[in-house]
């Protein structure tokens, strides 16, 4: 039986990852409020990625897939195969939304963008082109050193990534070649670029060793079948973040909620990133033997992002340290800080539940349940959007700050109904 000592040792490079990659956004969004006209090239760059965000996802459970279902050359060109298909499908989507015309419309008349901030959004969303096929190729490989033994090498595609995204904003402060918003677009898009290559690059020895053949391997329409209800639920999921701009917009200050949100959200990110990378050490190790150990551990790491959260909270100077002298939040929209982030105190729990019962569902190849959950999610969040704002006035960041922490836990409430009901991953004592 595994112990919390050996999972720790298995998570922590994935947890570095995560951690990582969680620090480039507020990385991009520091910059770009040191930059001429930073509440507009924020909302901007919010909205650019949110769109790119929904764009990829398709791609966004490789990870999890790559971990799950690449022990044999053969199962692993069959998920290449997937993650060709998906790649030429979403650069297509993409080039397709970049069309000025095409771009306009959605933005303007669908999504409701101010029209101040349109020239700046298409820039961006332009240059984010590669975005969704590098990622996936980078995640299925990412996936493939998790199986294998090769964790430790995760974490050094990160810092690759994060120290090239540190050397091109550096370069943009200092010599101003594009403004906000474009700058934070070229950055994710050669950060991806340069992850892409060097996760095969360190996946490549895990690659070439894969056996040919296994009693556990699965033909390629039962792997369709395990993966499309992965993506599914990761389209949905990622579409959140543009309908979260909808709803901003439709709440009282929208630029000003529109500015600070992609900053509030990259906040949240670093406290919910460290319990989504337990999703793969979850499947890698999800075993009846070791269900127990692995629920310990994963509530003890919730708990600990918990507490932390809470004392930066109640500590003032610590969270000034961040928003104020670290992402540089522009002054006008400071006052909104104090009730976006108290709302978001149990996400980390929330969060960890999450990456529980996705884990063990994938584990059980009981990937549709998944989809169910991400229905859940968006429907409470639609609903919320939608009739709050008909009925009293609210800060669009406020608005957001609930659909999203609220939206999440119904989701995390239907995962554990639907597991209990199959009859996995449920510790009772």
């Amino acid at each position: 039986m595994i112990t919390k000592k050996k999972i720790f040792k298995l998570w922590i490079p994935l947890a570095v990852m995560w951690i990582v990659m969680a620090l480039e956004s507020p990385m991009i969004t520091s910059i770009i409020s040191r930059l001429p006209d930073a509440i507009n090239q924020l909302a901007a760059f919010g909205f650019s990625f949110a769109l790119a965000l929904l764009v990829e996802g398709p791609v966004i459970q490789m990870l999890s897939a790559g971990t799950a279902v690449t022990s044999s050359k053969a199962s692993y060109q069959k998920i290449l195969s997937i993650q060709r298909f998906i790649a030429i499908v979403t650069m297509s989507i993409h080039i397709i939304l970049s069309i000025t015309p095409v771009f306009s419309f959605f933005a303007l008349n669908i999504m409701k963008l101010p029209p101040e901030l349109l020239t700046p959004a298409h820039r961006t969303f332009v240059v984010l082109i590669p975005w969704a096929p590098t990622i996936g190729y980078r995640r299925l490989w990412q996936g493939v050193m998790i199986k294998h033994g090769r964790s430790k090498y995760v974490p050094i595609v990160m810092y690759i990534r994060i120290g090239l995204a540190a050397i091109i904003l550096s370069l943009g402060l200092a010599y101003k070649p594009f403004e906000g918003a474009l700058l934070g677009g070229i950055t994710l898009s050669l950060g991806v670029i340069s992850g892409m290559i060097s996760a095969y690059i360190f996946a490549k020895p895990c690659i070439d060793a894969l056996p040919d053949t296994t009693v556990n391997d699965i033909n390629k329409n039962q792997m369709i079948a395990f993966y499309v209800p992965l993506a599914i639920t990761s389209i949905i999921t990622l579409g959140v973040r543009p309908l979260l701009n909808i709803g901003i917009v439709r709440g009282t200050f929208p630029v000003d909620s529109l500015a600070l949100w992609p900053i509030v959200l990259a906040y949240i990110f670093l406290y919910t990133s460290i319990c989504q990378s337990l999703q793969e050490i979850i499947i890698a190790e999800y075993s009846k033997e070791n269900l127990k150990v692995i629920k310990s551990f994963v509530n003890t790491v919730a708990l600990v992002m918990m507490s932390f959260y809470i004392v930066i909270y109640l500590v003032r100077p610590l969270w000034r340290i961040w928003f104020v002298n670290i992402s540089n939040t522009p002054k006008e929209t400071l006052k909104y800080l104090p009730i976006s982030l108290a709302l978001f105190i149990i996400m980390p729990i929330v969060s960890a539940n999450i990456s529980w019962f996705r884990a063990i569902l994938v584990a059980e190849r009981k990937t549709t349940s998944l989809t169910y959950g991400v229905f859940v999610n968006v429907g409470t969040l639609l609903s919320i959007i939608y009739f709050v704002p008909v009925f009293v006035e609210i800060p669009g960041v406020y608005l957001a700050s609930i659909a999203y922490i609220l939206s999440y836990t119904f989701e995390s409430l239907f995962l554990f109904y639907r597991s209990r009901k199959l009859k996995i991953g449920i510790v009772t004592s």
